[in-house]
């Protein structure tokens, strides 16, 4: 195999948007690690993408499981990307009605994952004076009311992180930032606003009824965005959304233009 564009762990990389990001790094050459718990669909995708892709089945909950996918990682040569995109909606409705423990959960899944991701992929890319940390926010991470409370919270959360830790290392040539999509066709929006997880085709059409450009985001649009990151080397501690405006406060007045 020739040298790798890139070496890439993804956290969540089975289906929608880490599905895509994978997709997207093999295309330009480089080789994935991507952890995920959905064993069967991580298998699948690393048969169809053949030697660049290994799957780990891993929760990126557990510290444990995430230093195993960079341990598998360094078969490939040193790590120089690291996608945090594991995630769900976790506990929705009233604040009043929310077991501390579904709090907790969705929290871990949505903010621990990212920070376990970062903390062993910084320690593996600093030594080498390189490598881009990239974190799958949410437009609910710049404007509240656009999700749950603790998916809202926890997306915060990240974009905090991103801000911060974009301080410590860019003297060692890291950088640190996050894409925030907004409704995104993918199995996870599929199982919201479909039949379920494979409902893709009903997911888009809701979705582009509600753009307001009438075309949806789509997991390849994010993971676009998510690879221009992890190369582009002057940007860093950002959160670049990714929805075609539609969260855009201005957005709502569009009728008043004609």
């Amino acid at each position: 195999m020739p040298e790798p564009t890139q070496v890439a762990v993804v956290t969540g990389g089975a289906r929608g948007i880490g599905a895509a990001i994978t997709r997207r790094v093999v295309a330009a050459g480089g080789c994935v690690v991507l952890g995920d718990l959905a064993a069967d669909d991580g298998e699948l995708l690393a048969r169809e993408l053949g030697p660049a892709v290994r799957f780990v089945s891993a929760d990126a909950t557990s510290e444990r499981d995430t230093v195993a996918l960079f341990e598998a990682a360094s078969a490939f040569g040193p790590v120089d990307a690291v996608y945090a995109n594991a995630g769900a909606v976790g506990v929705t409705g009233r604040v009043e009605d929310t077991e501390l423990s579904d709090a907790r959960a969705t929290m871990d899944l949505l903010f621990t994952s990212v920070f376990l991701a970062f903390k062993h992929g910084a320690a593996l890319m600093r030594p080498h004076g390189r490598g881009a940390l990239v974190a799958t926010a949410s437009v609910a991470s710049v404007r509240g009311g656009l999700g749950p409370h603790l998916y809202t919270a926890a997306k915060h959360a990240v974009k905090g992180l991103v801000e911060s830790l974009a301080v410590e290392v860019a003297p060692y040539g890291l950088t640190v930032n996050a894409v925030a999509p907004g409704g995104t066709v993918s199995s996870l929006s599929a199982g919201l606003v479909g039949s379920g997880p494979g409902d893709v085709e009903r997911a888009y059409e809701q979705l582009a009824s509600r753009s307001s450009s009438g075309v949806p985001t789509t997991s390849e649009d994010v993971a676009e965005a998510a690879y221009f990151l992890s190369g582009a080397h002057r940007i860093n501690g950002a959160t670049l959304v990714v929805d075609g405006g539609d969260a855009v406060p201005g957005s709502v007045g569009r009728s008043y233009y004609g």
